[in-house]
């Protein structure tokens, strides 16, 4: 019996260790950080602040002023609601201030189409070019 105790001894003290068990733990860190990487805006896709950024406020700012222009030569107190310009004038005043906060290229590309399709509104009809061409 005491052979018997040792042999059992023995036999455990040789047993092969079980690799430990790791669960869903690791592998989900591995994805969250995975998906969270590629996720967050890279510095490529940012706006550049000396160049860029310039440009871009100078090109909403000429829109702004040939706005402004035709609001000034067509303005009439009597016509309900508010005139383009007004509309375009906010729209750049928010962009400039967002541009402080952030200047990815997808943010501000999106306010230049705002900015854009409000400048075309503002733009004189063909029609009324035209006739400013004929006179």
């Amino acid at each position: 019996s005491a052979q018997a105790r040792v042999g059992r001894h023995v036999r455990g003290a040789f047993r092969r260790p079980q690799p430990p068990r790791l669960g869903p733990g690791p592998m989900a860190s591995f994805l969250f950080f995975n998906f969270h990487y590629s996720s967050r805006p890279r510095y490529e896709d940012r706006v550049e602040n000396e160049v860029e950024a310039k440009r871009l406020k100078e090109l909403w700012r000429e829109m702004e002023e040939r706005c402004f222009d035709r609001y000034l030569n067509e303005i009439n107190d009597d016509s309900p609601g508010m005139h383009i310009y007004n509309v375009l004038k906010h729209e750049a005043a928010q962009c400039r201030s967002l541009m402080q906060h952030d200047n990815r290229r997808e943010v501000m590309q999106e306010c230049t189409t705002k900015l854009v399709t409000l400048s075309r509104r503002c733009a004189p009809s063909s029609e009324k070019r035209d006739a400013q061409l004929e006179e």
